[in-house]
């Protein structure tokens, strides 16, 4: 006779329920580091997608702030001012405010840019100047009378754009007439005349050390995108307007906030900040730097929980989101300088 133990086929009902509580204690640890590591990955991802975001806003914004008012060797805020003569017919505002030196204009109020309206309670910021940086220098001195004769291909200048051409005393706004292809010097060829200008001529004669150069203007701004987050939550974006359609630039934008530094004391240094709103006529020709402030967010959740969150141009204490808002927010910052402003 076989012993009992022997015989046993199978496992027994206790030993079952131990195997079955071992593998579901043993899941738990792994469905518990699943989801650790999980929630680690989302929030990494949301910092990182927060950071490039933020990095290349800030970017756009800043290279626009630092080319506003370039005139080549020209020094804008030199004192007396510079002569910029505005050439152009049916010329728009922002032409005529430059050439008496606004390089900029705001507002703290909302409006439409572009097809585009910008959110509530965020400002917006139209930055004037080169700011396509295609700067070119001319073939040699410009007569008045003559067409302007600039060095290569000069790609980017294009009919009925805006151009200005300056030296260090001074400098003219035009329309291109007609821009021809390259001559037998491999040189571009700029007609300057009526009905596009209000002269064909340029104001006076112009050296061989003048550039030309592209002039644009860029206003940006916050907008909705119409989009959603998976959660309901809208997708605000930066936009950016040069007076046609405005133009998406990075999503993840929620604020933006612009301060203007002002010497009121005339001893060159920054004495006060203030908002468009606040800045009279005179001011806005005055202006020694630009305060931007961008708040954004990770777009997607990234939290486990809702986080509070600082920006601090609106207040100075923590932001709490709504209990269903789990994005993570960071503020950008930076102050920049005015071309040639600030001692």
């Amino acid at each position: 006779m076989m012993p009992a133990w022997k015989r046993q086929q199978g496992l027994t009902l206790v030993e079952l329920m131990v195997a079955i509580t071992l593998s579901l204690v043993l899941l738990a640890g792994v469905l518990l580091v699943f989801s650790a590591n999980k929630t680690t990955y989302r929030m990494q991802n949301g910092l990182g997608t927060l950071q490039e975001n933020g990095r290349y806003a800030m970017r756009q914004i800043v290279g626009d702030l630092q080319m506003a008012g370039y005139g080549g060797c020209l020094s804008p805020h030199l004192n007396p001012k510079p002569r910029v003569i505005n050439l152009v017919s049916s010329s728009p505002p922002f032409l005529d405010d430059f050439a008496a030196g606004e390089f900029f204009s705001g507002s703290d109020s909302g409006g439409t840019f572009g097809g585009q309206t910008a959110l509530a309670n965020t400002d917006s910021i139209e930055i004037r100047g080169p700011l396509r940086s295609n700067v070119t220098f001319v073939a040699g001195e410009i007569i008045s009378t003559a067409a302007v004769e600039v060095l290569g291909a000069a790609s980017g200048f294009a009919n009925d754009e805006f151009l200005l051409i300056s030296d260090c005393a001074g400098a003219d706004i035009f329309r291109a007439s007609n821009v021809t292809a390259p001559n037998a010097n491999g040189n571009t060829t700029i007609t300057h005349v009526a009905p596009q200008n209000t002269q064909a001529a340029l104001s006076r004669i112009f050296g061989a050390d003048s550039v030309v150069m592209e002039f644009v203007t860029h206003t940006y701004f916050v907008s909705d995108t119409g989009r959603d987050t998976p959660s309901g939550q809208d997708i605000l974006a930066l936009y950016r307007s040069d007076g046609g359609p405005a133009v998406e630039l990075v999503d993840g934008v929620e604020n933006l906030q612009i301060d203007y530094a002002l010497d009121t004391v005339g001893d060159g240094e920054i004495d006060t900040f203030k908002t468009a709103s606040a800045m009279s006529a005179a001011e806005w020709s005055e202006i020694m730097a630009i305060r931007v402030a961008l708040l954004m967010n990770s777009v997607e959740d990234a939290s486990a929980v809702p986080a509070p969150y600082t920006f601090f141009p609106v207040q100075s204490t923590p932001i709490n989101p709504a209990t269903d808002d789990r994005r993570l927010r960071q503020e950008f910052s930076t102050l920049v300088a005015v071309r040639n402003a600030v001692q």
